[in-house]
């Protein structure tokens, strides 16, 4: 029962949200207050008059008028259900006139169906404290995960939703002060207003990003050779850079497409435009947050130190020379596995086991774990502390071999194992232990600045495949909200209106 608690409070916070918010809409919003500007002064001394026009349906009564050099503020009382015209009168002047519906349940709402109404800004109120609980609640889902566990595909996406969610609260809280009424669909409409302008703030820091990708990958197809993979900075960086202004390109398309009519107000064009520009929104935004996410917590544990109590260290293996040695990169690896032992030592004066690990490439001479082995060797490791695995094909099985290995030379229940492995690689090498259940802290080794851009992007594409169906379901439930504001809109201004 609390597991499923647990995964539905969102949904039932919002359901106790809206229940309080219409509860008090319920209570408040048979009175209404309307603002009427342009009222002129009598030269004859006759006082303005509140005229209510709703052919005969008895909808409204004025409760007071009352002046404010040329505006005019009546309040009125909704009396039965229906559609009423307020305007205020000087002698035979008529000042500007509102449309007035009132709803079954006597609520007054002002201009449109679901237009402004008395309780619109406690609405937008509530809408502001959900979102502050969803980001108060994703910060400490957030630190607990990053203390049970840093690599954990959730602290991604918490981390990207934080991003998401505090963007969305700022632009409410911004919307709540510049402007004090808005109506129903316009208040969830503005969780979705910062997408554009999120956009538009991330263009340039996707163009310097694609500027330094493409830099670093001319550096690193030189360098290591023309590959797809070493490409792929590129491609994602540039299509961050034109998913930036999609949306904009798409309201450009829109604004001048005979195709689709977004002119017409009442016309299913300019419906149909809105849903696309937001959509857009969401997509764009959405996972330039959840990239966000994933570089926060790549660099965080890039340079995350493992607490010196730890029996056995692993150096993931990759490709070694022709000649069947250590690459500069696989050195790289070994050295800072070796350099973790030197600060354990020095801190607790606890020794620690080297396991190289790796198998053989139908290149490679020798086994990447034989190679790793021979340069331990050459700094003065004695044999007596490695023990080598030489079957692993793949960082999953890196650990699933190694971890067999330990329990088989320890007496431990619960031997302490950190791995070494390059910065970039650190945290998707901890999800793959993660899956197997083997609790590991890892250590990052550098790179090469050519290679650091391009290892990165890999590293987020990977790690984003791994929960693609939570990816999905967050954006269904946006994309709901957004079908949602359109028909509201829809319905709003052309069915009820």
């Amino acid at each position: 029962m609390k597991k499923l608690f647990l995964k539905l409070r969102y949904l039932l916070l919002a359901i106790v949200m809206v229940i309080g918010c219409y509860t008090y809409v319920w209570l408040t919003g048979d009175e209404y207050v309307c603002e009427v500007a342009g009222v002129s002064q009598s030269e004859t001394g006759e006082m303005p008059v509140a005229v209510v026009e709703d052919s005969g349906q008895d909808t409204l009564e004025v409760l007071y008028l009352r002046t404010e050099g040329n505006t005019a503020y009546v309040r009125v009382r909704s009396k039965n259900p229906g559609k009423a015209y307020l305007s205020v009168r000087t002698g035979d002047h008529i000042s500007g006139v509102s449309v007035l519906y009132i709803h079954t349940n006597l609520v007054i709402t002002a201009d449109d169906y679901f237009g402004d109404f008395s309780g619109s800004f406690i609405t937008r109120i509530g809408l502001a404290v959900y979102l502050a609980i969803l980001l108060i609640d994703l910060i400490i889902m957030y630190r607990r995960g990053l203390r049970k566990n840093l690599y954990l595909i959730r602290n991604i996406l918490s981390c990207g939703l934080i991003i998401f969610i505090a963007g969305s609260l700022l632009m409410t809280l911004i919307n709540l002060i510049r402007t004090p009424k808005l109506g129903l669909y316009e208040v969830l409409g503005s969780f979705l207003s910062f997408l554009g302008t999120f956009a538009l703030f991330t263009m340039p820091v996707s163009v310097v990003m694609a500027v330094l990708s493409t830099v670093s990958n001319v550096r690193l197809l030189k360098k290591e050779g023309r590959s797809w993979k070493n490409m792929l900075a590129i491609f994602l960086s540039l299509i961050f850079c034109v998913a930036s202004v999609t949306p904009f390109l798409i309201s450009y398309f829109l604004q001048n497409s005979t195709l689709i009519d977004v002119h017409d107000w009442t016309g299913p064009g300019r419906f149909i435009g809105m849903f696309i520009e937001n959509a857009a929104g969401i997509l764009v935004v959405y996972f330039e947050c959840i990239f966000a996410g994933s570089v926060i917590l790549a660099v965080r544990a890039a340079r995350h130190i493992p607490t010196f109590d730890k029996d056995y260290i692993m150096i993931l293996g990759c490709q070694i020379g022709q000649d069947g040695k250590v690459t500069k990169l696989l050195q790289s690896r070994c050295d800072r596995a070796i350099e973790f032992a030197e600060m354990q030592k020095k801190a607790t004066g606890k020794d620690i086991i080297f396991i190289p690990s790796g198998g053989k490439g139908k290149r490679e001479k020798v086994s990447e774990a034989a190679a790793i082995n021979e340069y331990l060797l050459s700094r003065g490791i004695s044999e007596s502390s490695i023990i080598v695995e030489d079957k692993s094909t793949n960082t999953y099985e890196n650990f699933k071999y190694a971890v067999e290995i330990i329990k088989k030379n320890t007496d431990k229940k619960a031997p302490q194992i950190a791995f070494s492995t390059t910065n970039y690689h650190v945290f998707r090498a901890g999800l793959m232990a993660r899956r197997q259940q083997i609790k590991v802290e890892g250590i990052g080794s550098k790179t090469r600045s050519y290679f650091w851009v391009n290892a990165f992007i890999r590293e987020f594409i990977a790690t984003a495949f791994y929960k693609r169906r939570t990816h999905l379901l967050i954006l269904a439930v946006l994309m709901l909200i957004n079908i949602a504001v359109t028909l509201m809109t829809y319905v709003s201004n052309v069915i009820l209106s």
